[in-house]
């Protein structure tokens, strides 16, 4: 075969596109290739790569509760545009040999790293997301809507600007989970953002930050995750008694200093009333309290939770309650961080408690402030690292809980605050 017949990879290989190998397919060529291939041929407003669809594809995917070979189809799913680039859809209708050479060299792709064929209803899910993909970065890039009917999202998709480094570390890292390349070791820390939620997962030098819409699509895209530890009340009170078991009081009393930061939890039946003055006459019914501004403004969050852990009682006991503060007072010799977190003072010094333990800290809030332009509000990834942090520490040297025997609310979810014992 002479050399016109081959390309050279970005691993050197010399590969036929047209009369493909098995043992030419490589993910590392195809990870570079996708990050520098733009969509829509170029002609979006900024550079939005291949690469990035397929990251944003495989996300959707999770957070559909797709299963993981259907989350590493929709990865790789443009793969044989890293060999053979792409043509325009009026072109490629007019094109049946090259739709053939696309579809051999694709299914060959899917073979080599999936292991086995994609069910007819495993691609229909597959392009199902591709479509839905498409009609939203149109709309988001172009201001035009390519279908008459508009496609649900679960995610929402990272249509920032990415180098192409990044995108090609992010694609390979996504690639090692999903197809168990790399023992997955995560440890994941959620805390709410403006309305949606942001997941810190780490293991070892690896790490991902990621916003969702629901507690469900984090627990399906870390569903074998070793921690996950979330900033909300879990196990809820429905009288006085139950009340007092909740780890609230005892947590104020070691939070010297920054007792403030522990709210009251409010009763199960006031977080189910989406009217405040009716939520405010429950509590007071049930626990002999009304409730304060801050108890309201995270009512929907714990009722979010809540009905999560109630519909999937599977995550009860895997989906658990820590605060941020108190981990870093345990991180601080047992003394609470005074400073505030919204300061720029308090934030180094809850930023230089993690580095301690994790090196990649400061990478990990970079990563999130890169990913809007002119972000500037950091408090909020820093406390979901600093629960992704505490989940891997007390992984490695055993948790604990306050209070140490913790009681169960009326629907059976454990009432506890959990940390690392360090």
């Amino acid at each position: 075969m002479g050399t016109m017949s081959t390309i050279t990879t970005y691993t050197k290989i010399k590969m036929s596109p047209l009369y493909p190998h098995n043992e030419d397919i490589c993910i590392e060529d195809i990870a570079h290739a996708l990050s520098l291939l733009c969509r829509a041929n170029g002609h979006f407003k900024q550079f939005y790569s291949v690469g990035q669809h397929s990251i944003n594809c495989a996300v959707e995917a999770a957070a559909r509760g797709f299963s993981s070979k259907v989350q590493l189809a929709c990865l790789l799913h443009d793969a044989s545009e890293a060999y053979i680039s792409d043509i325009t859809r009026p072109v490629k209708q007019h094109l049946p040999e090259y739709v053939s050479y696309e579809e051999k060299l694709q299914g060959l792709i899917w073979k080599s790293f999936l292991h086995e064929q994609l069910t007819e209803e495993e691609i229909k899910q597959v392009f199902l997301i591709d479509d839905a993909q498409l009609y939203h970065e149109f709309l988001n890039f172009m201001g035009e809507k390519v279908f008459d009917d508009q496609p649900q999202l679960f995610t929402n998709p990272d249509f920032e600007f990415n180098d192409f480094i990044k995108t090609e570390q992010k694609f390979l890292a996504l690639y090692n989970r999903l197809a168990n390349k790399q023992k997955n070791h995560f440890c994941v820390g959620i805390d709410g953002c403006k309305g949606n939620w942001l997941a810190v997962a780490i293991d070892g030098d690896c790490y991902e930050v990621n916003k969702f819409k629901t507690i469900n699509e984090i627990c399906n895209a870390y569903d074998n995750a070793v921690s996950i530890l979330i900033d909300i009340p879990i196990g809820l009170p429905m009288t006085r008694m139950e009340a007092d078991k909740r780890p609230d009081q005892l947590l104020r009393r070691l939070m010297k200093g920054k007792a403030s930061s522990v709210f009251s939890v409010p009763c199960r039946q006031a977080i189910y009333e989406d009217d405040q003055s009716k939520a405010r006459k429950e509590n007071l019914a049930a626990l002999g309290r009304s409730l304060s501004a801050q108890s309201l403004g995270i009512c929907k969050a714990i009722k979010h939770v809540d009905a999560f852990l109630q519909e999937y009682p599977m995550w009860k006991g895997r989906l658990l309650e820590s605060h941020p503060e108190y981990i870093f007072a345990v991180l601080n010799g047992g003394n609470a961080v005074i400073e505030k977190k919204t300061d720029a003072i308090g934030q180094k010094k809850r930023l230089d408690l993690l580095t301690k333990h994790y090196n990649q800290s400061e990478a990990v809030v970079n990563e999130f402030l890169s990913a809007v332009n002119g972000r500037k509000k950091i408090d909020d990834v820093i406390d979901a690292l600093g629960l992704a942090v505490t989940g891997q520490l007390g992984v490695e040297r055993g948790f604990r809980s306050i209070p140490e025997k913790a009681e169960r609310d009326s629907t059976g979810l454990e009432m506890q605050i959990v940390v690392a014992d360090i």
